[in-house]
């Protein structure tokens, strides 16, 4: 008998001893939803935490609370913590662990999110859960292009801007205001020699980072980007940087079609801004989940408020320690929701929509037309990042195929297809001396794309972006490097010409020359003669009022196989619901500077311009002043 006992006794210490040491998705199974209040929070508490170390099922931690504080944020207190379990002593606390649930007395009091480089011990902060279900469950102002998972009504499209109310005509200032300067889309316009007003693009403000030594900052969430060229990794990480993510060739592009088919908590989740043959996903960790909630990371993303995306689940193949900061090299899996916040204390998703992405096909072929290879990828549809990823994915794709750092003149075709509007298709000559890759931004059909999702009309549904690019290897461009009217004064109201002085490459230079209008208008005045490649020439229009005078805009946008003859005056006109006046008397203009609150007028300077076709890519502009004869 007391054999039998101390039997019993023996297994079942050894299943309690066992059963302490397995990782706990049991102990995320039996949570049932209550919150440890931050009130009680005090140094010398003890809890556990749930993260993944490896894989899919996350595990247990130990820690113990340092203390709280209070207003580490604005209106909200983070809480200390460190930890002395074997499991993160080699280790620390790494980049990926962002969003680890930590528990005391079996309740959820915070999620890991803040940590400090070259520590030596496991030191953190971590964000109250109070904070992120009041920002993450917060209602949203609308619903995305997006369908619904369950299936009764799966497939199903729900208003982008539902119950949005059309606005209004939008002046120069307006459009300024839309894309203000600063960190003008670099990516974006890469090739393209300036960016006319139109095209201007910015991503968001970037955060302040902290003295990374010495400050705590947002443990960043590492960026796995894989099938990226050197080239395309390095603009991906310009673009990236100031927000807390952390680009890193380390990964994989995932297997969709792999995982868990439901997020849990401690578990990864990957946010999925590129996917395809390329990939770029933020990993991090589930904090909570509540029905179709999930609340995740504990510090913002982009903290770029409501925010659409694909998010999916992770698995985690290593941690790797680090002097400076350990991370996690993690491979998206299955696509389980969207992303619907992003904000200071944390990133939400919903599991019941599937968020749709803007797919893109790259064609890739020699100077003979011979397809060398293709790339396909999908993008977030998002007004600040869709530009800049779409321009690193045709770089990506054009430095795989022809990675050559030579002189080469480019041709793109580029269509941008968009629910209810005919396609945007344009065709690009460009000439570079760095390879192709440097220029394919350039492409007018990739520069258009921030103006259409930032413009202030209506939300714009962009169904597929195609880029074409040929290139031949040679040096079909000039320089125009001086221009000469043949004639003391010019004939108003008549097609007049002028001598421009081109310089090809390793060639001698040669005087070409070019037709252009002198409207009538302009008899007796003064004029300034500017000849100035077609893609680097100013717009000659109004800013558009509607999303059909914007498409219209865009025909205005030319390519670098055009001379630009362009004649600006002293004089000044109006543009007034679209349209540009000329001529208009001092006493009218004067009072239209001083109405600043009209948005559908602005003064304009007057001009004429006249296009002619190029044998050539032409770069460079010249200028003369010269006198309009008298009628």
């Amino acid at each position: 008998m007391r054999v039998k006992l101390f039997r019993a006794f023996s297994i079942a210490a050894v299943i309690g001893v066992v059963s302490a040491l397995l990782p706990s998705h049991a102990s995320a199974d039996s949570y049932k939803g209550e919150i440890y209040p931050l009130s009680k929070v005090k140094r010398g508490q003890k809890g556990y935490g749930l993260t993944t170390m490896k894989g899919t099922t996350p595990e247990r931690f130990t820690f113990e609370v340092i203390g709280v504080n209070r207003n580490f944020l604005p209106k909200m207190d983070i809480i200390l913590v460190k930890s002395d379990d074997p499991k993160v002593q080699i280790t620390g606390f790494w980049q990926g662990m962002s969003g680890s649930p930590l528990y005391i007395e079996g309740k959820l009091v915070c999620a890991f999110s803040y940590g400090f480089r070259f520590n030596k011990q496991a030191i953190g902060g971590c964000t109250p859960l109070e904070y992120m279900k009041e920002e993450g469950l917060r209602k949203r102002r609308g619903s995305p292009l997006v369908h619904k998972r369950n299936g009764s009504v799966k497939g199903t499209k729900v208003s982008r801007a539902s119950g949005a109310a059309p606005r209004s005509a939008a002046s120069l200032a307006q459009w300024l205001k839309v894309v203000p300067d600063g960190d003008i889309g670099r990516s974006m316009a890469r090739g393209a020699r300036k960016a006319p007003w139109l095209l201007a693009s910015t991503l968001p403000k970037r955060s302040q980072t902290a003295d990374l030594e010495r400050g705590m900052q947002a443990s960043a969430v590492p960026l796995a980007l894989s099938g990226f060229s050197p080239p395309a990794f390095a603009e991906a990480k310009r673009a990236m940087s100031g927000f807390p993510l952390e680009p890193m060739q380390a990964g994989g592009t995932g297997s969709p079609n792999q995982g868990p088919t439901e997020f849990q908590m401690g578990g990864s989740i990957a946010v999925q801004l590129i996917r395809g043959d390329m990939s770029a996903a933020a990993t991090g960790t589930v904090s909570y989940i509540s029905g179709k909630d999930v609340l995740a990371f504990g510090h913002p993303m982009f903290k770029a408020g409501e925010i659409y995306a694909p998010v999916a689940a992770a698995e985690v193949h290593v941690v790797i320690p680090s002097a400076q900061s350990a991370f996690v090299v993690a491979s998206p899996l299955r696509e389980l929701g969207s992303l619907t916040q992003d904000r200071q204390s944390t990133i939400a998703a919903d599991t019941s929509l599937k968020i749709d992405m803007i797919p893109m096909h790259i064609r890739i072929r020699s100077g003979a037309g011979k397809t060398i290879g293709t790339f396909d990828v999908e993008i977030l549809d998002n007004r600040f990042f869709t530009a800049t990823f779409a321009s690193i994915a045709a770089g990506n794709a054009t430095s795989l195929y022809l990675p050559d750092r030579d002189h080469v003149t480019v041709r793109i075709k580029s269509t941008v297809r968009m629910k209810g509007h005919k396609p945007l298709v344009f065709h690009d000559f460009l000439h570079s001396s760095r390879g192709a890759a440097s220029v394919v931004g350039g492409a007018r059909g990739l520069r258009v794309l921030s103006p259409l999702l930032s413009n202030p009309f209506e939300k714009i549904d962009i169904q597929s972006i195609d880029v074409d690019v040929e290139v031949a290897y040679d040096t079909n461009t000039v320089d125009i490097i001086g221009v000469a009217a043949p004639t003391a004064a010019l004939k108003p109201g008549k097609r007049n010409y002028v001598n421009v002085t081109l310089q090809p490459h390793r060639g001698k230079p040669f005087v070409k020359k070019i037709p252009f209008d002198v409207p009538a208008s302009l008899a007796g005045s003064i004029v300034r003669l500017e000849v100035i490649c077609g893609d680097s020439a100013g717009l000659h229009i109004a800013p558009p009022k509607s999303v059909d005078d914007l498409l219209a805009a865009f025909g205005s946008l030319l390519p670098g196989t055009v001379y630009a003859v362009t004649l600006y005056s002293a004089e000044e006109g109006a543009a007034i619901n679209g349209r540009l006046i000329h001529d208009l008397p001092a006493s009218a203009l004067n009072r239209l500077r001083s109405s600043t609150r009209a948005p559908r007028v602005t003064t304009s300077r007057a001009q004429s311009r006249s296009l002619s076709p190029a044998k050539h890519v032409v770069e460079g502009s010249a200028s003369v002043f010269i006198k309009v004869g008298n009628l």
